[in-house]
């Protein structure tokens, strides 16, 4: 039972294994910016659908609360991996284009899908308030930070001439909100699902979910910076502009 566990696991990360390997031998070898490219870019992607797999099968063992904490932080590693790269780039045009498409995508792209979907399969769909609400609130609170410190120096404000510690200070009130609201869901908890929706029979174990989400977050941030090196010759391969590039 245990080998056959071990196995599912070795198979989930076999495509992402090889993957890396070809974008690896590609990086060291010096192939062409685009063949570099979409090779980084394929195992990025398949690094983040293991830390998925892994993440939802660590949920099997925390409470609802903190399968939630830790798919919002975790899953969101190989985005950040690129975002730091990129800023030691100095592609922040980039970086800034990735984080307006990733707020457009999960609030309109995603949130449109799982709408459609739930629509589709389920019916009607009914929420809980207090959930919505928050979350909505968060959204507000994280466009504002993105947009406060630009409009201070479009509009010429007196606090225009401070943009950058500005923008420092909008960062660690996100920052604050963040640790609050993670004390705040773990210790009121969430409504508990029952456990037979909760529990799966073929549920990797904790051990094997860790040691997969520690070797995955290793992978993506060697992967993350073979992606941003081929990154900028691309874009001039291409011809295509930062903006676009990091938008999609």
């Amino acid at each position: 039972m245990i080998a056959a566990g071990y196995g599912k696991v070795l198979a989930t990360m076999a495509p992402a294994v090889g993957l890396v390997g070809v974008a690896a031998a590609l990086h060291f070898t010096e192939a062409g910016p685009i063949v570099n490219f979409i090779a980084s870019a394929l195992a990025l992607a398949s690094v983040a659908h293991v830390i998925g797999e892994a993440t939802d099968h660590l949920g099997n063992h925390l409470s609802p609360a903190a399968t939630g904490i830790v798919q919002s932080a975790v899953g969101n590693l190989p985005e950040l991996f690129v975002c730091i790269f990129a800023l030691r780039a100095g592609l922040l045009t980039v970086v800034q284009a990735s984080l307006i498409g990733s707020i457009l995508s999960n609030a309109l792209l995603v949130l449109g899908l799982a709408f459609v979907a739930g629509g589709w399969k389920l019916g009607v769909l009914h929420f809980e308030s207090q959930t919505p609400r928050m979350i909505a609130t968060l959204l507000l609170l994280a466009v504002s930070a993105l947009v406060l410190p630009t409009l201070a120096q479009e509009l010429h404000l007196p606090s225009g001439a401070h943009e950058q510690e500005l923008a420092v200070v909008c960062a660690v009130v996100l920052l604050f909100v963040f640790v609050v609201l993670t004390h705040a869901m773990l210790s009121q908890g969430q409504r508990a699902l029952p456990a037979e929706t909760h529990a799966r029979v073929h549920a990797w174990s904790l051990g094997a979910a860790i040691g997969v989400l520690a070797a995955c977050g290793a992978a993506a941030a060697f992967v993350s910076d073979w992606f941003v090196d081929a990154l900028g010759p691309a874009i001039e391969t291409l011809g295509v502009s930062e903006a676009f590039s990091g938008l999609v």
